[in-house]
């Protein structure tokens, strides 16, 4: 070990830098404080100013700020002055040829549009929009979905295994949706919901949490059906007879204009029945889901990784936790159901129309033309019964569409008349009976004579019942 080294806690400590190895490593100047200023051998290098000219300059500088702040660059225009304002400057690549002038009109130009690049961002996102304005089914993207944390489930521990087909990963702990298969079945969703529409269907759309009632209303407006937001009432579904009762019930046409005269059916009618119903969170509805699987109606509902798929009819795997996904579900299949109903009116208006009346109103439609068919009859037969002592000829003249209208009578048709009537007369006159017996008849009493024979009648005696016989007729 050297001498000039010591240990210190067993370790090696080097030797110090001697000062030569020190000044040798170090720039050193040299400055003579001694000597006249006038001799030349005195004289300082320009290259290594002084320590007094550095604080004078410095001096120089603070001062001529503070006099342009304080003047408010009062000599601004004097500062300017010369041939170097005025004279022309290669700009650009290109060597373009420009004054001072122009280059700042220039600059100035290129400030305006500028000056507001980056300082404005665009709202990506508005709560209000996805319910004013809320996604059809063509506007579905993987992007909206992401963006409303529809692809967030629950943590890993609290799963469901019959979810398993729809988790596309875990992140930290928590299940991830595919988006793919998101998209999938809202889509398939959007379908049913439009063609339950389409064929005139009562749509329920279920939502109590908090937060969800503006977004169930306004789905349910779109697609023209019902809402709940509070605590569905257990048996409203099985029980609708005595829960339902004081409801009133519409009669409505293919156009869904309310018709009168259902007044006795309206309070007959039991509650109707929904044939479609959309939960947005299905753990806190389970009684619902219940009921509508005994009545078999088909369910519409979203599945978190927690909840059992099998309690629906179809799922739409999502994050029921978050409002602005439960705002694009909803939102996605009320668009749907204005869809259907646009169509639905649309062919009715062309005669088309594409539903069926219920089996208890067309019973009812059914009896009560039975009832006015029976109320017609009664009619006709008291018509007809006013009618009765009339011979079969007669009630022919009566029930004859030129009734009222009197017939022409040639001359052979009144011979005729007067020649059955002779004959008549003389089967009476053949007769036991005498003729002074015999009770005055037309021909005598038109002859002014009782015992006038039937062969001593004028002319103009026959003239006047062939007159009466037409008016008759």
């Amino acid at each position: 070990m050297a001498p000039s080294a010591f240990v210190r806690h067993g370790c090696a400590i080097a030797p110090p830098v001697s000062r030569s190895a020190l000044r040798w490593l170090s720039t050193e100047v040299r400055t003579n404080y001694g000597h006249d200023a006038s001799l030349p051998s005195a004289q300082v290098s320009p290259e290594q100013p002084t320590l007094a000219s550095v604080a004078a300059l410095k001096k120089k500088k603070q001062k001529h700020v503070s006099d342009t702040i304080m003047s408010l660059a009062s000599k601004f225009a004097h500062d300017h002055q010369g041939a170097s304002w005025t004279k022309e400057h290669a700009i650009g690549a290109n060597g373009t040829l420009m004054k001072p002038s122009k280059q700042y009109a220039q600059f100035q130009r290129i400030q305006r549009k500028t000056r507001a690049l980056g300082s404005k961002v665009e709202k990506r996102y508005v709560p209000a929009e996805l319910i004013s304005n809320p996604a059809g089914p063509e506007d579905i993207t993987l992007e909206l979905l992401m963006a409303s944390q529809a692809h967030m489930g629950h943590n890993s521990s609290l799963w469901n295994p019959a979810n398993s087909r729809y988790i596309y990963g875990v992140r930290q702990g928590i299940h991830i949706f595919s988006l793919e298969i998101i998209a999938a079945h809202l889509r398939r969703a959007s379908r049913v919901v439009e063609e339950v529409a389409y064929r005139g269907g009562v749509i329920l759309f279920v939502g109590t949490r908090r937060g969800q009632m503006e977004i169930v209303t306004k789905a349910a407006e779109l697609a023209g059906g019902c809402h709940v937001f509070t605590k569905w009432t257990p048996g409203a579904i099985t029980n609708r007879d005595v829960i339902l009762k004081n409801q009133a019930t519409k009669v409505v046409n293919h156009l869904d204009n309310v018709m009168d005269g259902f007044d006795l059916y309206k309070g007959l009618a039991r509650p109707l029945l929904p044939d479609l119903v959309v939960c947005l969170n299905p753990l806190e509805n389970y009684t619902l889901l219940y009921e509508c699987g005994l009545k078999s109606i088909p369910t519409i509902g979203v599945i978190d990784t927690n909840v059992d798929p099998s309690w629906v009819t179809y799922t739409i795997p999502a994050n029921d936790d978050s409002l602005r996904a439960m705002a694009v579900v909803a939102g996605v299949l009320g668009k749907a159901g204005q869809k259907g109903q646009r169509r639905r009116l649309q062919d009715a208006s062309q005669g088309n129309v594409p539903w069926n009346m219920t089996p208890e109103l067309t019973r009812y439609i059914e009896k009560d033309v039975q009832a006015a068919v029976t109320k017609r009859k009664e009619v006709m037969g008291k018509i007809q019964s006013n009618i009765q002592g009339f011979t079969e000829e007669e009630q022919k003249l009566l029930k004859s569409k030129d009734r009222g209208v009197a017939r022409k009578v040639t001359e052979d048709d009144i011979v005729d008349m007067m020649g059955e009537m002779i004959s008549q007369d003389d089967e009476a006159s053949n007769a036991t009976v005498k003729p002074e017996e015999l009770p005055p008849t037309l021909d005598t009493q038109e002859s002014g004579s009782p015992d006038k024979r039937p062969e001593e009648i004028d002319e103009s005696t026959l003239l006047q019942a062939s007159q009466q016989t037409t008016k008759v007729t």
